[in-house]
């Protein structure tokens, strides 16, 4: 049992990995490169608007993904779409790697952008769910701990994404970086993907999704179904909201106001990212055990408490100036707060649906939650901070808030639901009918 966790595990963690650093290496970009590669005519800030737009579109299409691969992962099984979404954001992000330039074809650089953002956007909405599932339906007795490996793999992500940048600033000059350098990272996905497929193609399906298909109780409209509990649907929306807000203002949108308006070295403030997300993938495993030892609920809430707390402290040490002051706050808005919450996610948000509807469920939920607080936390911070002139404190207070809002998710969860409708999930419909007329 031990071993083939493991190998599931970290099977699905390494193809996690490579579909983060994909998807947080056109973060990484929207926020450096992307404003004068792609929007030089607009002014410094709306370049920037604009850039972190784009990102967004990304999230929008999450949903979307969500929607369509819950609904294939609970009909087909979760290995298929673990294979087609990491093929989806391989393709999409080399297409980005040769993607032309404003100054090369215009206006119909962007708008393609955009595109290939789109369908990073959908393959990410089935990927998480998909991975999650393999963790969960593999593993009973330490699912917090399992799954927060996942949670650690979307941080390696976040680090090699950071790390290629930092290389890349550290041989090339400027000129070089933004006239072709930048393209690298976004080239050797290919390779990446590469590995990841032929890991993924060498796993099982899932015990539990295989006693489903046998007993012929696969769900036939699953998102239909999920939707008809909507109260965990909504839950996870807001848990997400909470912490995806200040995960993507700490990783994403602090590149910006760190480079643009303190003016850090753009090697200092990704250093500060590299680390930060270091920490938080070697906690992750720890969170997860907390989650297994005192409740998932209570880790959850705990980190998003934390988070609400140090929205403001957090913009306080950024503004110093100082190298090692702004490592010491990404490390803590990353490590802390950001990597707790998210790290439990896969056995919390997982334990509030039964197996027939749990792709559908969760994905539906959570990507919805990560529109707003993933996609639009960077756009909003960035024009709240333009709203006051280059004052944080605003940004702060968007923090703040959806870091409560994420409270309330968690007091409207019901996780339990699942439990009890789960011995019936296995029973085919028609020995159902056939019980219930005797």
């Amino acid at each position: 049992m031990a071993a083939r966790i493991s190998r599931v595990t970290a099977a699905a963690s390494i193809g996690t990995m490579i579909e983060w650093y994909d998807f947080f290496l056109y973060g990484t970009a929207a926020a450096l490169i992307f404003p004068t590669v792609f929007f030089p005519a607009e002014s410094a800030t709306d370049g920037t608007l604009l850039s972190f737009a784009t990102f967004a579109t990304g999230f929008a299409a999450r949903p979307l993904g969500g929607v369509v691969f819950g609904h294939f992962g609970d009909r087909l099984g979760r290995k298929t779409v673990l294979v087609i979404t990491l093929l989806m954001m391989g393709i999409a992000t080399v297409g980005i790697g040769i993607l032309p330039t404003y100054g090369q074809i215009g206006v119909a650089a962007p708008v393609l952008l955009v595109l290939l953002r789109i369908v990073q956007g959908i393959g990410t909405g089935g990927e998480w769910g998909g991975a999650a599932l393999m963790t969960k339906e593999n593993s009973s007795s330490r699912p917090g701990f399992w799954g927060a490996f996942l949670s650690s793999a979307v941080f390696a992500g976040l680090i090699l994404g950071s790390a290629a940048y930092v290389a890349l600033a550290a041989v090339l000059s400027e000129t070089q970086l933004f006239g072709w350098g930048w393209r690298i990272p976004f080239l050797l996905s290919i390779t990446l993907v590469g590995v990841g497929l032929w890991i993924r193609g060498n796993l099982a399906e899932t015990p539990e999704f295989d006693r489903i298909k046998s007993a012929g109780a696969r769900e036939r409209a699953p998102v239909v179904q999920a939707l008809r509990r909507p109260r965990n649907v909504l839950a996870i929306f807001l848990m997400r909201v909470g912490q995806n807000t200040s995960f993507y203002i700490v990783s994403v949108f602090v590149l910006s106001y760190a480079t643009v308006t303190l003016g850090v070295p753009k090697v200092s403030i990704l250093w500060a990212t590299g680390i930060g997300a270091l920490v938080a993938l070697v906690l992750c495993p720890v969170y997860g055990h907390l989650g297994d030892r005192f409740g998932f609920h209570r880790v959850m809430a705990t980190s998003l408490l934390v988070q609400a707390a140090f929205a403001f402290p957090f913009f306080l040490l950024l503004d110093s100036r100082d190298t090692a002051t702004i490592i010491l706050a990404v490390t803590i808005g990353l490590g802390g707060g950001a990597a707790a919450s998210d790290a439990i996610q896969p056995a919390y948000f997982t334990s509030m649906f039964g197996a027939r509807i749990r792709f559908s469920g969760v994905s539906i939920g959570r990507e919805g939650g990560t529109v707003v607080g993933g996609g639009l936390a960077p756009l909003i911070a960035a024009g709240l901070l333009h709203w006051q002139g280059g004052a944080p404190w605003g940004v702060a207070s968007w923090m703040l808030l959806t870091s409560l809002v994420g409270i309330g998710g968690i007091l409207l969860a019901r996780p339990d639901e699942a439990d009890r409708s789960a011995p019936a999930e296995v029973v085919p419909p028609a020995a159902a009918s056939g019980a219930a007329g005797a």
